[in-house]
């Protein structure tokens, strides 16, 4: 049982984390690798105080050495769902974060996870979610093997997954813009992106895909071709499936803890970052503009002395 449980390991997060060992708070990031954070593409940040001149990159290895040597507890996963646990009374309240790799227990909650988390849900995904349509290989596999399963590939560890599926046995088509290598042979490859899911009452029976050719098409013959008709046209594919697996690199907000409250797709807080739910706060870009090094840093600071006020009462 953690006392702080935070999901993203941006500024905001490690931010927080730093403050909560400070406070001798034991405390969980979830996060994905420091890679994968939108942060760490930017060649240059040029104005967060005292380190001009960083990359995205270096601002990010920086801080989480920082929050390692603190002593931080790290998780590289995915967060998958949050489900507040009660313990009959109301400041008992203590969280179960399920993860990609692993289930967690923490008394309070920091999301931090950043503005892009999730994406737009897909036709059919909400419909279907829990009946054929799910975020976790790894936890629902059993459930579907021997079966025919597609799995949209959008995160790090999508490849890795659908090898998974393959090994229980099932018939894997794999949907991605761009195709790993390292895939298990017996997996379907499909370059291009999922459409819609559908079926009827009783779950999945088909997805529809917009699949590209393997390659655009080249040679002499098209030189004298308008740009327009050297794309790649993607065709329209229906697989039969039992169900899909999406494998983004986040899952949605209100789909991680449906209940919630949003403002034009950012999470709703007020000024000590506290959510509409007790023991539950966010910071960062995922509680709207300026989204911004600095910014998200100092709500860190404002949501972790928020949980620990919450944790003394």
């Amino acid at each position: 049982m953690y006392d702080i449980a935070i999901i993203g390991g941006g500024p905001a997060g490690l931010s927080a984390a730093i403050t909560a060992r400070a406070r001798n708070k034991e405390v969980l990031i979830i996060s994905n690798p420091a890679e994968e954070n939108p942060l760490a593409a930017s060649k240059l940040v040029d104005n967060y105080p005292g380190m001009p001149g960083a990359t995205g990159l270096h601002l990010l290895t920086t801080m989480h050495a920082q929050a390692h040597r603190a002593g931080t507890k790290f998780l590289q996963a995915r967060a998958i769902s949050v489900v507040p646990m009660s313990g009959g009374e109301p400041l008992q309240t203590s969280f179960s974060v399920t993860t990609s790799s692993d289930y967690v227990e923490a008394r309070s909650l920091i999301i931090a996870c950043g503005a892009a988390s999730g994406g737009k849900p897909l036709k059919g995904e909400r419909e279907y979610l829990g009946r054929g349509v799910s975020y976790c290989a790894t936890c629902d596999g059993m459930l579907y093997r021997s079966s025919t399963v597609l799995i949209a590939g959008l995160s790090h560890e999508a490849a890795d997954e659908a090898d998974f599926m393959a090994e229980l046995g099932a018939t894997v088509h794999y949907v991605a813009e761009d195709l790993p290598p390292s895939l298990d042979a017996r997996v379907q490859r499909h370059r291009g992106r999922l459409l819609a899911i559908e079926g009827d009452s009783l779950g999945v029976t088909h997805a529809r895909i917009a699949e590209r050719p393997a390659e655009s098409p080249r040679g002499p013959e098209l030189e004298n071709k308008t740009t327009a008709s050297l794309r790649d046209e993607p065709k329209e594919l229906e697989l039969a499936v039992h169900g899909v697996f999406i494998l983004r690199p986040g899952i949605a907000l209100t789909t991680l803890l449906p209940s919630l409250a949003t403002d034009g797709g950012y999470l709703k807080v007020d000024a000590q970052m506290r959510t509409n739910l007790e023991g539950v706060f966010a910071a960062g870009d995922c509680t709207g503009r300026p989204l911004q090094v600095a910014k998200a840093v100092g709500e860190g600071q404002v949501a972790v002395l928020s949980a620990v006020e919450y944790l003394r009462a």
